[in-house]
């Protein structure tokens, strides 16, 4: 399965890759940093990784939003504390209900994140390929 040649994705991140192995492929790239994913290919074996999170639901983020309001207040993504709570508030309530459209709308986030099969579709990928087993994520 291949997922859109460009599409959103949750990054929670200060780490970057500067330099990848010889052999190595870059998957995934975008303003933030080039190398959100690569695959490397080491002997007889084969590793892949993204930095940006396939994993994290709109539940996962909006806590790891919580527990860095500091810095994000600090860096100027969130005006105030209220505006983050506001937004976690946002991100909650669509989780609990994914069919908001008003808040998907006002938050940016469309079925890249919202639909779990897609979202981790390189779980899927990964197995197919490398381990040889199929999953339907559901």
């Amino acid at each position: 399965n291949n997922k859109n040649h460009v599409f959103d994705a949750f990054i929670s991140h200060d780490d970057e890759i500067t330099k990848v192995p010889a052999g190595s492929k870059i998957l995934a790239g975008n303003n933030y940093t080039n190398v959100q994913a690569v695959v490397v290919k080491y002997k007889k074996g084969s590793f892949w990784a993204t930095q940006y999170h396939p994993e994290y639901d709109l539940y996962e983020i909006s806590r790891l939003i919580l527990a860095r309001k500091e810095k994000l207040i600090k860096s100027g993504i969130f005006l105030d504390e209220e505006a983050l709570k506001s937004y976690v508030f946002d991100m909650e309530s669509l989780y609990k209900d994914n069919s908001r459209k008003d808040l998907s709308w006002k938050l940016g986030i469309d079925e890249d994140i919202l639909d779990f099969k897609n979202r981790t579709m390189e779980f899927n990928n990964w197995l197919t390929t490398e381990v040889g087993l199929w999953f339907c994520f559901s």
